[in-house]
C-alpha cells in the first residue's frame, strides 16, 4: 500500500473535539493514521486512553516522545504498523471513538475493517472526507485558525453502517449502549 502523506489535524478541529465529545477515563480514542499524535495526546489529557496507530516509524517515535513530556505516556499506546493489518476487534482496552483524517479513497477502503470489527455503539468521526456508504447521524461545520472551511462526520456502529440497516435488534441492550453513548456527548451545544 501507498503512503499518504500525513496533514496535521487543525487546533480548531481538536478544540472542538475536546469540548464536544465530553471524554473521560471511560473512554479509549483510536486515531488511525494518528501522524504526531496531537488528537489522541489531547484526549489523554483529559484522562482517555488513547491508541495511535501509525505506519511512519519518525511519527511513531514523535508520538512515544510527546507522551512522555506530556506525562501522559501511561495513557497512549502506539503502534507503528499499517493499519489495515490491525484487527480493530483485539485493541485492549476497545475503542470507544475512532478518530479518521484520511483520503476520500482509503475511508472507502477501511469502512469495511470499520463495520466488521467495531462494536456497536462506537462513535466515528471524520475529518473533510465523509464515508460515502454510511449514513452520518451528526455533521458539523468548522472555520479553522486559518480561515478553511472543515468538516466533521460523526457516525456510530449500529445507526450509520450499512449493515445496521439490514439488521434487527432483537434485545434492547443494543440500543440501550448506543443511547447511553450517545447521551454524554454535547456535539450539538457548540
Amino acid at each position: 500500500m501507498e503512503l499518504v502523506p500525513w496533514i496535521p489535524t487543525p487546533h480548531a478541529i481538536i478544540e472542538y473535539l475536546v469540548n464536544s465529545i465530553n471524554i473521560d477515563r471511560d473512554d479509549t480514542v483510536l486515531d488511525m493514521g494518528c501522524g504526531d499524535g496531537r488528537v489522541i495526546l489531547s484526549f489523554a489529557r483529559l484522562g482517555a486512553n488513547g491508541i495511535c496507530i501509525e505506519i511512519d516509524k519518525t511519527l511513531c517515535n514523535i508520538v512515544e516522545i510527546s507522551s512522555q513530556l506530556l506525562n501522559v505516556k501511561d495513557k497512549i499506546r502506539v503502534i507503528c504498523r499499517d493499519f489495515f493489518t490491525v484487527s480493530l476487534s483485539d485493541l485492549e482496552p476497545a475503542p470507544t471513538i475512532i478518530y479518521l483524517y484520511l483520503y476520500r479513497s482509503i475511508l472507502e477502503e477501511i469502512a469495511k475493517k470499520l463495520e466488521k470489527e467495531l462494536s456497536i455503539g462506537t462513535i466515528i468521526v471524520t475529518l473533510d472526507f465523509p464515508i460515502s456508504s454510511w449514513s452520518p447521524f451528526f455533521v458539523k461545520h468548522i472555520v479553522d485558525e486559518n480561515g478553511f472551511d472543515r468538516f466533521l462526520w460523526f457516525y456510530v456502529i449500529g445507526i450509520s453502517n450499512p449493515m445496521a440497516r439490514r439488521f434487527v435488534f432483537t434485545e434492547d441492550e443494543h440500543i440501550n449502549l448506543i443511547q447511553t453513548r450517545l447521551a454524554k456527548r454535547k456535539l450539538y451545544l457548540y
